[in-house]
């Protein structure tokens, strides 16, 4: 089994890990990683190719052909700020860009899109923190859902979710405390389990929305499996 994976956000603080975890996984074969500016340490990784995007709202038909025969992607480039250009605009102009070539390929392409554990697709809920953030996420999540329905992929496209709790470093004091003390409820999950469990979702296929729990149960499985 080979798989060709596309990363967006991978200068983030959890693209960067997602993009690590890929590098190493040896069933994925190749890496394209969506960036803003040049990224010269990938250089030396011989299955990661750098397209080079000006505006995220654009795919020119060279990066198209680039992106063709996919298999899967993880998007990563989402804020907690909730901007609806990053949330909304640039996911849906990657489908509009990639959903046309699934047909003529013929094969399954798992769409992981990042959201957040208090993301609220309900947009008339009365919400009391962040409720312009929250509800634009939850737009987000909408849109990229609905893109599953759609007929430029010949049905090919399918769409998961996942809403991590709070994104912490594992290996720092702070962040195993944080981890020690939310127990299994998946409030706090380490940046390299919330990695796991987003690539092994988009290879292997998962629910269509995952829960701060269901990923932290599920990168920790990974770990042990690591080693």
């Amino acid at each position: 089994m080979t798989f060709k994976i596309v990363l967006s956000g991978v200068t983030g603080r959890i693209g960067k890990q997602v993009l690590d975890q890929a590098l190493q996984n040896p069933t994925i074969t190749s890496v394209i990683a969506l960036s803003r500016r040049p990224l010269p340490d990938l250089a030396r990784h011989a299955k990661v190719k750098v397209l080079v995007l000006d505006n995220f709202r654009d795919y020119s038909d060279n990066v198209i052909a680039e992106l063709a025969g996919a298999d899967g992607c993880i998007w990563c480039m989402t804020t907690t700020a909730g901007d609806p250009v990053l949330e909304l605009e640039y996911p849906r102009a990657f489908a509009n860009a990639i959903a046309p070539s699934l047909a003529s390929h013929g094969k399954r392409f798992r769409y992981l899109h990042l959201s957040g554990a208090f993301v609220e697709r309900d947009q008339k809920k009365s919400l009391w923190m962040k409720a312009d953030a929250r509800k634009t996420k939850g737009r987000g999540e909408t849109q990229m859902i609905k893109v599953a329905s759609e007929s430029t992929h010949g049905g090919l496209w399918e769409t998961i979710i996942a809403r991590p709790g709070m994104v912490v470093q594992r290996t720092s004091y702070t962040g195993g405390v944080s981890m020690w003390l939310a127990g299994s409820s998946g409030s706090f999950i380490g940046s390299d389990g919330l990695a796991l469990a987003l690539i092994d979702a988009v290879m292997h296929g998962s629910d269509q929305l995952l829960l701060p729990a269901m990923l932290l149960r599920r990168g920790q499985e990974l770990a042990k499996l690591q080693g």
